[in-house]
């Protein structure tokens, strides 16, 4: 009878709790509705305004490209006007630009043309018909109202070929004459066209202030005039913009919502996108009864689980192993989860079938796949040895063990010295210097047991013993083999087994002083498994232990170590370079967004002689490849518009490219594991990671460079001169600094293109951080990260390390969209920029004077070597002497700093023959 009541009393309990949680998700369903409508519809409207942005960043880019162009005409023209130079030199000038500037730009261009002189002159040669007045055009009369101005025409149908045109113009230094070129809007209907075929947008259009469509993804539309019309989508449009100063707002026409947006251009124009966002909103309905549905039925399971759950607990109770309760219930657990998880996917396969709504397939999909990831977890439980505390990658790499040991060993002997304790090295001097293995868990492993020593001894010294043993079943690898041994308190026979144990700690109460959490052995222990190896322990209570273990690693050159001090100092120290070979008929293209990038790559290989050409972005290195055939290209990853695959992918797709086979290096920040198959999955042809290793770079190009153009003969060929090394004492200017020098100079090839990369990394901080903040404030995600990743890259150019990891974090956030991260460390990230400016400052302030000097140009050399002649001739140091002083106003050219420095040299010494002889040889030379 208690028992019938027992059970009927739990059975209303579970079906109160049961109408609660049905409550309760329920109402969080409801808010999570409301929520995921105003999601859905800001995220409508940001994405339509990073399309229409987009498009006018296009546009801007591609009008600015012509502006560019014309200032550079009209900055010759000036000039030639100045000279006097004949009208045939102005037309021939006219006739070479045009072509030059529809090369380089690839568009139906018509050339340069204008009124120079008094008289109209055409770059294409071209014959105006009778009664053609240039004066009367509007490209002229518009120029002309705002002289020295760069003035824009609103679109026109050209004279000369029929299409509709824009008209760049501007005014020369005379006052009358005028440039100016026609430039195709077949461009600018190509990305409203695509801006629909994408599916970022219904509708695309570009309007110019007075309401004119100049273009329209809908060609019928272009040239209608909207502030005429009544009754069209596009009037409503504009009526919109004109009553009202929000660049993006909802409107409903003819039953239909649409969400539009627009960026306005440099010029005043609108760049418009329009999202029809009524299926979107219908669709939320479909979704909010399917949720519930599903809601039901998860409910139901949860309840049927729980009742079994009940077996399991009652059976628990009566001691049944823990063990086997617990696989039991795992396993019922894990069948009953796996019920409901399969309708939830196959109702959401409806969804993805029967929606055409891109936003919801959106949601959808990130449902299939987070639901088959959570269908596979559930199986995965049934198999308990796939449980693990955690998981780590070991990553091999090259290292120096000298500079391991020395860091080491500078590590702990602080901690060692600061408890009275002695701190002994003990190694074969034999070993091989330069190892392959994972450094970094080789040194953590290491630590570990030097620092647990450390903690454990209170009295004598550690002994830190490395040896090695070589193997005859790979002679290519040895054994390397570490010891510590302590003085300390040792271990108990019966403790050794707690040693490994999570969160455990021996002899607690009487270690109670010592900090620690107890995982560090056990870290140790798996770090070292996952290596194939193990930690062997001997201790005597009361008297010390000896921790030992091997590790083989792979011998990348058998020099020993020797002494590891002065290895290790020879390992800082070592900044003299030879290059590995020489290519001097070798041609490669390097393309980077970074100019910083550029010029460190072209220092690092300039000794090699190869001949560098270089690209800003993905358009002009793919450019540079139609134009010129290389042995090599370097594309970097990351950079905006078109990223280095994309860059990969339209060379090798493009028949006609004649650089469709060459070898292609990606130049990436990503060192992951995994990220070497990602590129050559890619396409590329090998990777490099930044920044740039010069000997892995220099073993690359002897990969992929032709054998016949590489030269190991040192006398065949000679790289120019470098200038002089600067006397700025960098590294004490930049030790109360985050940047390390060594590091920056070790980048960049040497110490006076190190001086020439903070320069420039000194003058973009102010431009940097605008452009970083700029996006910041427009929560442009994917823009803000490719800035702060091209940061990074400079950053840790520089040898700003730290620096450098902290923009890491932020571009790893962006990469994972966690603006929330971004928010709360963008202002500290712009701080710590910001402290570079006045340490650069000082560095730099000697560079940049002499930098600023004009550099002393052949005909002031010829006048000052005459001039030495004859004062050495007349044995005359003070003629000598001023003229030394005036030049210091100068910059010597590369080519003459080593004869200037010995005639100086010589003066200094009164020797005045030398000073002959070496012009004797100058002129003989020359």
């Amino acid at each position: 009878m208690h028992k019938s009541i027992d059970e009927k009393r739990l059975s209303l309990r579970n079906k109160i709790i049961a109408a609660l949680v049905i409550i309760f998700f329920v109402g969080i369903i409801l808010m999570y509705y409301r929520m995921l409508y105003s999601e859905k519809r800001s995220n409508i409207i940001k994405r339509g305004e990073m399309t229409a942005r987009e498009s006018a960043d296009h546009i801007d880019q591609y009008l600015t490209t012509n502006m560019d162009n014309i200032k550079l005409a009209a900055y010759t023209l000036d000039e030639m006007l100045r000279e006097n130079r004949t009208d045939e030199e102005i037309q021939d000038y006219l006739v070479t630009q045009s072509t030059a500037v529809r090369t380089a730009v690839i568009e139906n261009m018509t050339g340069l043309y204008g009124y120079i002189n008094g008289r109209f002159f055409s770059g294409t040669n071209w014959i105006p018909p009778e009664g053609y007045v240039a004066t009367d055009r509007p490209w002229y009369t518009n120029a002309m109202e705002t002289p020295g101005e760069l003035t824009i025409l609103d679109p026109y149908v050209d004279v000369q070929s029929g299409n509709v045109m824009l008209a760049l113009g501007k005014t020369l230094c005379d006052g009358v004459s005028v440039i100016s070129v026609d430039v195709s809007l077949d461009q600018i209907q190509k990305l409203t066209e695509d801006a629909v075929k994408s599916g970022n947008s219904d509708m695309e259009m570009l309007i110019n202030d007075k309401g004119v469509v100049v273009a329209h993804s809908d060609k019928e539309e272009i040239g209608l005039d909207y502030s005429m019309e009544n009754n069209s989508i596009g009037a409503a449009i504009f009526e919109k913009f004109k009553s009202s100063d929000d660049l993006s707002f909802d409107l409903v026409f003819r039953e239909n919502t649409y969400v539009v947006y627009s960026a306005v251009l440099n010029n005043g124009w609108l760049c418009i996108s329009v999202k029809n966002a009524t299926n979107v909103f219908n669709s939320l309905n479909s979704l909010l009864v399917i949720t519930i549905t599903v809601l039901l039925a998860v409910t139901l399971i949860i309840s049927i689980i729980m009742k079994r759950s009940r077996k399991y607990l009652h059976l628990s109770a009566r001691a049944i192993a823990a063990n086997e309760a617990k696989s039991e219930f795992l396993s019922n657990m894990s069948h009953e989860i796996r019920t409901p998880i399969n309708a939830m996917l196959g109702m959401n396969e409806m969804i993805l079938r029967e929606s055409d709504d891109t936003t919801i397939l959106t949601y959808s999909d990130n449902i299939q796949k987070a639901g088959k990831n959570l269908l596979g977890i559930v199986n995965e439980i049934l198999d308990f040895s796939k449980i693990e505390a955690g998981k780590m990658e070991i990553i091999p790499v090259d290292y120096d063990l000298s500079s391991l040991i020395k860091e080491l060993m500078n590590m702990i002997h602080t901690r060692a010295e600061d408890k009275g304790l002695l701190l002994d090295c003990e190694f074969d001097r034999n070993i091989p210097r330069r190892l392959n293995g994972d450094e970094v868990r080789i040194k953590q492993i290491i630590t570990n047991i030097l620092t647990n020593a450390v903690k454990y001894t209170h009295k004598g010294g550690i002994t830190f013993q490395v040896g090695y043993e070589k193997l005859k079943d790979d002679p290519e690898s040895i054994l390397l083999k570490v010891s510590v041994t302590d003085s300390g308190i040792g271990i108990k026979p019966e403790d050794l087994k707690k040693l490994f144990n999570q969160f455990e700690r021996i002899e607690e109460t009487r270690n109670r002083n010592i900090e620690g959490t107890g995982l560090g052995m056990n870290i140790t222990k798996m770090l070292l498994e996952m290596m194939g190896s193990r930690l062997e322990v001997q201790s005597v209570y009361g008297e010390g232990s000896t921790f030992r273990f091997s590790l083989k690693q792979k011998v990348v050159n058998w020099d020993p170590v020797g002494d590891y001090e002065e290895s290790y100092k020879e390992h800082l120290t070592e900044d003299r370079y030879h290059e590995k070979f020489k290519a001097p008929d070798a041609r490669i293209l390097v393309v980077d967004d970074n100019s910083m990038n550029l010029m460190v790559f072209k220092s690092l290989v300039k000794q090699t002689c190869v001949r560098i050409d270089t690209a800003l972005s993905g358009d002009q290195g793919i450019q540079s490849t139609m134009d010129t055939q290389y042995d090599m290209i370097f594309l970097d990853h990351m950079m905006p518009v078109k990223d280095g695959i994309e860059t990969l992918h339209e060379i090798r797709q493009n028949a006609g490219n004649p650089n469709k086979k060459t070898p292609t290096i990606c130049l990436t920040a990503n060192a992951i594991s995994g990220a070497r198959e990602e590129y050559l999955a890619a396409g590329f042809d090998d990777y490099l990671t930044k920044p740039i290793d010069p000997e892995k770079l220099e073993d690359v190009m002897l990969s992929f460079l032709p054998k016949d153009k590489i030269l190991f003969d040192e006398t065949a060929v000679s790289a120019p001169a470098d200038h002089k090394e600067s006397s700025i004492d960098v590294a004490s200017a930049l030790k109360d600094t985050s940047i390390d020098p060594e590091a920056g100079i070790r980048n960049s090839g040497s110490k006076e293109s190190y001086l020439a990369l903070l320069k420039i990394f000194y003058e973009d901080i102010d431009d940097k951080k605008d452009e970083i903040e700029k996006y910041y404030r427009e929560n442009d995600v994917k823009n803000y990260t490719i800035k702060v990743h091209a940061l990074k890259s400079s950053a840790r150019i520089i040898g700003a390390g730290d620096f450098g990891e902290m923009a890491q974090e932020m571009e790893n956030a962006g990469k994972a969209s966690d603006t929330d991260y971004i928010r709360s460390h963008h202002d500290l990230l712009m701080e710590e920029l910001l402290k570079f400016k006045e340490p650069l400052s000082a560095v730099l302030a000697d560079y940049i004077k002499e930098a600023n000097k004009p550099l002393a140009d052949p005909d002031i050399l010829d006048a000052v070597f005459d001039e030495m002649c004859k004062g050495a001739a007349d044995m005359d140091c003070e003629i000598l002497d001023g003229i030394f002083s005036e030049m210091e106003e100068y910059r010597i050219p590369p080519e003459y700093i080593e004869l200037y420095d010995s005639i100086k040299e010589a003066s200094d010494q009164y020797a005045y023959d030398r000073i002959l002889s070496l012009l004797q040889e100058r002129a003989m030379k020359e």
